[in-house]
């Protein structure tokens, strides 16, 4: 681990944690609970000011943050602003409005990674010719070959208009004439410029399917494309999110774990790629915090809403030592099982 490999992930947790307990934070004013502080890490206190009854800080160890509020320690209890005082219905809008933020920055950054790096042109015009194929030798191996559309004479900007005599106007038309070709050889009519031209190509093997090696087009970024990818993007991710842990659980696959250092590692190189790299991450980050955050598990935003359900369902609340002793419990479970991913990935590097 480097020092800049730090000066790019502090940003990020930072901004990810701030954005989470910002929906804890407003949601609690907008009700009129008692905030007594808004932190932002854990441990000794490094900055701090006071504004009105909520104090404001920032703590030494950036991993973390938390909405204090009255009435969720012992002998708060009489704090007619307190969180226990509230209608649950208040205290769980304010849990949930955490992890409610996560989305919402996710869908804004996919957004502005959709607005900055555009979006696929559906048409049947080419972006990119490759020039190497990776196809698979004898004995499995791997091995580069000079791609049939670069050995052809494809060029990017060329309109493909037919394909062995089939009219072709589209991109997906050309992905599935090419993916169920059984390596046959292709005839590419082409138009370029003013000219038309008949290039033939035999399709290799290569990850799995039939391939040329085209590359699609991409047209400059729309904000209304943007303002409608990224909400989209954010449900489909999501929607990932849980087939995998769905599958990890499971025993489908292989359980998959990145601590602070992992993802500190991960997110220098995306950053070493470009801004766009890092900002799809950033993204996809928020997510998986706040899904995970979602999650039944004492500590997390999603057994504090578990609770709540079942003080609906009882028609009294729990009793808040008990529930508060819980969470404390958890937070010590989560905590260790961070210091085992944490001290495995560094066994490993």
């Amino acid at each position: 681990m480097t020092l800049g490999d730090w000066l790019w992930a502090i940003p990020v947790f930072g901004l990810l944690i701030f954005i989470h307990e910002l929906g804890h934070f407003a949601v609690a004013k907008y009700f009129d609970f008692h905030v007594q502080e808004f932190a932002l890490g854990f441990g000794p206190v490094l900055v701090g000011w006071g504004r009105g009854e909520t104090r404001y800080n920032l703590r030494l160890v950036p991993l973390g943050g938390y909405v204090r509020m009255a009435g969720t320690e012992e002998g708060e209890s009489e704090d007619p602003r307190g969180f226990n005082k509230k209608p649950v219905l208040m205290r769980a809008a304010v849990i949930a409005a955490g992890p409610i933020m996560n989305f919402a920055l996710a869908a804004a950054l996919f957004a502005g990674f959709q607005y900055v790096t555009g979006s696929p042109d559906p048409l049947s015009v080419l972006g990119g010719v490759a020039q190497q194929c990776q196809v698979m030798g004898a004995g499995g191996q791997a091995t580069m070959v000079t791609c049939p559309s670069y050995q052809a004479g494809l060029q990017p900007g060329d309109r493909v208009i037919a394909i062995n005599g089939k009219p072709v106007s589209r991109w997906e038309e050309i992905l599935r004439i090419v993916t169920t070709s059984d390596g046959k050889p292709l005839a590419f009519r082409i138009q370029r410029g003013s000219e038309t031209k008949e290039l033939t190509m035999t399709p290799v093997y290569s990850e799995g399917r039939w391939v040329v090696g085209i590359l699609q087009a991409v047209k400059k970024g729309s904000l209304v494309d943007a303002v409608v990818q990224g909400p989209r993007l954010t449900w489909e991710v999501s929607k990932s999110w849980v087939v995998g842990l769905w599958e990890m659980v499971s025993g489908r696959i292989k359980p998959q774990l990145s601590g602070p250092v992992g993802i500190t590692r991960e997110i220098a190189q995306q950053a070493a790629q470009g801004w766009d790299n890092l900002l799809w991450l950033t993204a996809f980050l928020s997510i998986n915090l706040g899904m995970f955050n979602l999650l039944p598990i004492p500590a997390l935003d999603g057994a504090r809403l578990l609770f709540m359900g079942v003080e609906v369902a009882r028609g009294r609340r729990l009793d808040p030592q008990r529930e508060n002793m819980v969470h404390f419990v958890g937070f010590l479970l989560l905590i260790g099982l961070m210091l085992v991913v944490t001290y495995g990935e560094i066994v490993r590097r």
